[in-house]
């Protein structure tokens, strides 16, 4: 295996298996990630999605499943809220399922992400003020709660005001992280990201890809990393004719971010490595990685996988993985 490749793919993929289209029980998910986890591309696989209502329910695998290997990691899905007083009274209930869950599997288990959505109503009036308020006193609260380092990704979407929205709730992930790193209040709370909702079971939940390009360079501008989730499990964009839409694709999504942040593209050329659906373009030697003329060296892989775009949500661990074997990448 070509080591750039690897540096590009590993800890790429959050299990995400409870959630459609896969929406598996949790019984069949939590012992598919087990199994995953033993397999021989487990270096791609990182952390099982769950949302924090649902912690207790993974009880009965503390001696079943969690005994075994490394600690479990897990990314919590909070509940979010209507506005900000509900997104903190929810927030409050997830670290408390959290609490309880860490004291009782203890160093068997990790938390080191967590992903919720921002009320609809401040994201709809794309304020970025108010948004970095509301991201402030939820650190507030999280840090209280936290045992070991977390990284939060909040969550907007593509409304017809995306733009506005886009860039307000960028700004203001920005001004909070230069907030948390200038306070010295918190000790496991980590600069927070971008989470980026690439699809889902309505057809209007799938970005353009103009919409996805004007994201990542307004999170590169601002210095804000992704992660993304949703309608990613296949490598390249492609046509999904069953849910007539075009459906992006992981590798063009991973590449768009690395490159842009590597050669300083602009929103052009970020959508136009979104839309490429020719396998052939991207291109992995044994030092580097290129994207048509576009060299990406080592380096800049491992710095765009570490500090721009993340991980990626996918309900299949066996898709991503058959295709990459088809394109004879894995």
């Amino acid at each position: 295996m070509k080591k750039p490749f690897r540096t590009f793919m590993e800890n790429m993929i959050d299990y995400a298996g409870l959630f459609p289209p896969a929406s598996l029980s949790l019984d069949v998910a939590i012992r598919n990630y087990a199994r995953y986890r033993k397999s021989g591309d487990a270096w791609m696989l990182a952390r099982f999605i769950v949302p924090a209502r649902r912690l207790a329910e993974l009880a009965p695998y503390k001696a079943i499943l969690f005994q075994e290997g490394d600690p479990f990691r897990f990314s919590v899905l909070g509940r979010g809220g209507k506005d900000g007083d509900d997104f903190l009274n929810g927030l409050a209930a997830d670290l408390k399922a959290l609490g309880e869950f860490l004291d009782f599997h203890g160093e068997r288990v990790v938390i080191d992400a967590f992903e919720v959505r921002l009320p609809e109503s401040l994201l709809r009036r794309a304020e970025a003020g108010e948004l970095s308020r509301l991201l402030n006193q939820a650190a507030a609260l999280l840090e209280k709660g936290l045992r070991s380092e977390l990284h939060p990704f909040y969550e907007g979407d593509f409304a017809q005001n995306w733009r506005e929205q886009t860039r307000a709730l960028v700004k203001a992930l920005a001004d909070h992280n230069r907030y948390i790193s200038g306070s010295g209040q918190f000790a496991h709370y980590r600069s927070a990201g971008l989470k980026i909702r690439c699809g889902g079971e309505d057809a209007a939940l799938y970005p353009t890809p103009e919409q996805l390009a004007y994201a990542i360079e307004t999170c590169l501008k601002q210095r804000v990393a992704m992660k993304a989730t949703a309608g990613l499990h296949h490598p390249l964009r492609h046509n999904n004719r069953a849910a007539g839409v075009k459906m992006h694709g992981f590798l063009n999504l991973f590449t768009a971010a690395i490159a842009a942040e590597a050669h300083t593209l602009e929103m052009a050329q970020i959508r136009e490595i979104l839309e490429d659906e020719d396998a052939g373009n991207f291109i992995f030697t044994t030092r580097a990685f290129a994207w048509h003329n576009l060299r990406i060296s080592q380096d800049e892989i491992q710095h765009g996988r570490e500090k721009i775009m993340l991980s990626f949500g996918s309900c299949s661990f066996d898709e991503p993985r058959e295709d990459l074997r088809r394109l004879k990448l894995l």
